[in-house]
């Protein structure tokens, strides 16, 4: 198998740089998850992987081969760079059978029509979808076509497998099947993939490891899916992966206090070089992090509640703000379920505190 290593890449739509001196690798037979805003420059990484794109500078490389290298003048065409693509679209064509559709880029190349065949059947079998072979795409579900897709991808033979957006078009339910399609794909053909998305809870389903793009192009955070929900590397991290409430803070003499709130006072640290003196700083908190306590001193407002089937959605009201708040199905069993329009008690667990003008980068 083989890794993809980017290093120090730099490509440019016209005036507008892209990607800047961007280096990532993505390790053999693993699947690393891209994720970030859109417009970050996620497609961009991908058509300069496939040669789409030429890059300004750096190096490409997937395991000894040289794709790509600005300072040797190296550029391997797209046709010849053996790497598999799955695009949102699908990208099957409507008047082909299935097994035409996974034939096509073996015909390109001119394979002998008996091995044409061939290969095109183990790669359907690969995703179970070899009794389909003789069908039209329209016979086919959106999550069946997918799989078609993948096939056509596979059927290259190749030991890097991109996909970028595969799974948006798809219903919620298909969405979380065909994760675990591709996790069971990549699991039985031992591949290297590189996912790209900007929903995060595909990437937390599927990653073995997840690099966060910002929006300027630079790669923010780069590990496994809980270090990174652990410990975010900066605002934009803890913001961008799962939902957050940030409240406004300041510092006074017997600890930290959230701002406008009523006995607003936190039972928590003052955090080590964080200077109040010089600035203004909130606090960053998970839904679930934020727990009903009778006890406590800071309380809110329940304005309504959503029950989502294993858990509850509140939207309290403390002091001026409003915040959410998500609370498990056995915390409900075991403390009940607050009414809408009740006073609460709540208490704030694992919060986070960044500048405020973070917000605004």
């Amino acid at each position: 198998m083989a890794n993809v290593k980017f290093e120090n890449i730099t490509a440019s739509y016209g005036k507008k740089t892209v990607l800047r001196d961007f280096s990532i690798e993505v390790n053999s037979n693993e699947i690393l998850c891209l994720v970030g805003p859109s417009g970050c420059g996620k497609t961009t990484l991908v058509r300069c992987l496939l040669g789409l794109m030429k890059p300004e500078s750096g190096r490409i490389t997937v395991g000894d081969r040289v794709l790509f290298d600005s300072k040797k003048h190296v550029n391997i065409p797209a046709e010849k760079r053996n790497i598999g693509i799955v695009f949102q679209d699908y990208a099957v064509w409507p008047h082909m059978t299935v097994l035409e559709n996974v034939s096509y880029p073996l015909k390109k190349r001119r394979i002998p029509k008996d091995e044409m065949k061939e290969r095109a059947m183990k790669a359907l079998e690969q995703v179970h979808m070899e009794m389909y072979a003789n069908h039209l795409p329209m016979q086919l579900s959106g999550g069946q076509q997918q799989r078609v897709a993948i096939a056509r991808a596979l059927v290259v033979d190749s030991e890097i497998l991109v996909m970028d957006e595969p799974i948006t078009n798809l219903d919620a339910k298909l969405r979380e099947e065909m994760l675990l399609e591709i996790r069971m794909i990549q699991t039985r053909l031992k591949s290297t993939v590189l996912y790209i998305t900007h929903d995060q809870q595909s990437a937390l389903q599927l990653c073995d490891k997840m690099a966060i793009m910002q929006q300027d192009g630079s790669l923010c955070q780069y590990g496994n899916d809980e270090d990174i929900i652990l410990n975010p590397a900066n605002r934009f991290t803890f913001e961008f992966i799962g939902t957050s409430n940030f409240l406004p803070v300041e510092k006074k003499s017997s600890g930290l206090f959230l701002k406008d709130v009523a006995g607003g006072e936190l039972n928590c640290k003052v955090p080590s070089g964080i200077d109040f003196t010089h600035g203004s700083y909130e606090m960053g908190v998970r839904l679930n992090d934020v727990v009903f306590d009778r006890d406590s001193h800071i309380t809110a407002l329940v304005e309504s509640k959503v029950f989502l089937g294993s858990e509850y959605n509140y939207f309290l009201k403390l002091g001026n703000r409003q915040i959410r708040v998500q609370q498990s199905m056995l915390d409900a069993k075991l403390n009940g379920v607050p009414g809408d329009g009740e006073k609460v008690g709540i208490r704030f667990v694992n919060p986070r505190f960044y500048e405020a003008k973070e917000a605004a980068r």
